[in-house]
């Protein structure tokens, strides 16, 4: 029963898993930045610090980039990376391509939508593809696309819904001392989320944890440069996930973000390739990390 719900938590991060499961096959190695809170905050309302919060974010229809797609599964497992491009179209769909090592050449895709996951295994020639709807029958989750896309953004969220307003206001907890500011909810399934972030009103940090399954996903946003349009991002985004005895590390280190740059997503799966199930991912994933 405790592996349902694990797997009920995981999914609720985003589908990181799914990511973990389709990466070990090259190897590398990543870094991380950590930048100190120095200036103090502005003293201001809970509806005014919320609001400055939400206009920090990137404003945005989409989103491609270059990057560096590095794993690591618990304490033992190798650290692997391969080159990988991402691309979001807003409230649409999220794209990973996975790249072969030298080559260049597509290795596996995943896309996610707000209906379904489709996962392309170039290399044995097989693919995933369900629908939401099948997958939360299958195992006893509520997968939320529209989180994922805000922490691959940077912004902050609510579960289940497409963006945060006015309206939304009352259902966060705000703490604050002299250099940071706390930002906290909890949804229906007593998951608990965290954001914080500093005299600069962007995100440093988003937080979602169980308490009663000890299991906790961080994802902490360093390495601040400019998107193609002079907006702050972070290059660095470095996702934690343990759950007991099992931790697991994935960092996304983006050499560029473009903004609202037009490109088409194909969702074709070729002919001939061999339909492969949910549980034969999760399967794999046990067996590689």
């Amino acid at each position: 029963m405790k592996s349902k719900q694990y797997i009920h938590f995981i999914s609720k991060t985003g589908i990181i898993l799914l990511f973990l499961s389709i990466v070990v096959w090259s190897g590398c190695k990543s870094s991380k930045e950590t930048e100190a809170n120095v200036v103090a905050l502005e003293k201001v309302s809970k509806e005014e610090r919320l609001n400055r919060i939400i206009q920090s974010g990137i404003n945005y229809n989409t989103i491609s980039s270059n990057l560096k797609f590095t794993v690591k599964g618990g304490n033992k497992s190798k650290e692997v990376s391969v080159d990988a491009q991402l691309r979001i179209r807003k409230n649409e769909v999220i794209q990973l391509s996975l790249r072969v090592p030298i080559l260049g050449t597509e290795a596996f895709k995943v896309l996610i939508t707000p209906d379904k996951v489709i996962i392309i295994d170039r290399i044995n020639k097989q693919y995933l593809e369900e629908s939401m709807q099948s997958i939360k029958m299958k195992v006893p989750l509520d997968f939320d696309y529209y989180s994922l896309e805000a922490m691959l953004t940077n912004q902050l969220f609510i579960a289940g819904k497409k963006e945060v307003t006015a309206r939304d206001f009352n259902s966060f907890r705000v703490m604050e001392n002299d250099y940071e500011v706390k930002i906290s909810n909890t949804d229906r399934q007593n998951i608990q989320y965290a954001f914080t972030s500093n005299y600069t009103n962007r995100i440093q940090e988003t937080q979602m944890s169980q308490e009663r399954l000890k299991a906790n996903l961080l994802c902490d946003y360093t390495d601040w440069g400019l998107t193609s349009n002079k907006k702050d991002f972070p290059m660095l985004m470095k996702f934690s996930l343990s759950i007991p005895d099992k931790s697991y590390n994935v960092n996304l280190a983006f050499r560029s973000v473009d903004v609202n740059s037009t490109f088409n997503v194909d969702y074709r799966i070729p002919d001939k390739y061999k339909q492969i199930t949910l549980q034969q991912v999760i399967n794999l994933m046990k067996k590689l990390l």
